[in-house]
């Protein structure tokens, strides 16, 4: 992927479409264009796809903090993102829930973008609420089911924010799935 080898234990996830992967980074890079200086936060970070993408996009994030539920995710992050570059990455082994997500802020990490890309079941409304409390610029959702994000997306306009684009990619032809990126903006603010 964009010259960067992942490994990834045989029980852990990784896009099936050889195009997924590329595609799905770019729209999250193009959506949220990472600057200089910023702090990114990736929740569900599996094998480490998206917290890798950043120096990607052209002067990039000097910071990702990688949180990731499973114990060989996690170890697979550690070990794909070794190589990064200039970025500065930390992985942690955490479930992704609104108390991590504030226990995070706590310990300074304060986001300036947000990408997720969580499992089918999506963030939910109190993970939404405490993802938009930090006051990122931005968040990049990824989702493999419109139907939760579509609930997620809500929860996220409850709490003052737009979704500025919308992206569906079919990374599972000839079926019925669609994997979608959301780029999400506090009102009045574009992308």
């Amino acid at each position: 992927m964009g010259g960067h080898d992942f490994e990834v234990d045989a029980g852990g996830f990784w896009q099936v479409h050889p195009g997924a992967a590329p595609a799905l980074v770019g729209a999250i890079l193009s959506g949220l264009r990472p600057q200089p200086g910023d702090v990114v936060l990736d929740l569900y970070a599996g094998a480490g796809l998206f917290a890798s993408a950043p120096r990607r996009g052209g002067g990039g994030a000097d910071r990702v903090v990688a949180v990731e539920g499973s114990r060989q995710a996690a170890a697979d992050a550690r070990n794909n993102l070794r190589s990064v570059g200039a970025v500065r990455v930390d992985v942690w082994h955490d479930r992704v829930s609104a108390a991590t997500i504030t226990r995070l802020h706590a310990a300074g990490v304060g986001p300036d973008l947000v990408v997720l890309d969580p499992p089918r079941a999506g963030a939910g409304t109190d993970v939404i609420r405490a993802i938009v409390a930090t006051e990122p610029r931005a968040v990049g959702y990824v989702s493999c089911d419109p139907a939760t994000l579509a609930r997620d997306v809500r929860a996220a306009g409850d709490a003052g924010w737009r979704l500025a684009e919308l992206r569906a990619f079919d990374a599972f032809p000839m079926t019925h799935h669609v994997e979608c990126v959301a780029i999400l903006t506090p009102t009045g603010e574009t992308t």
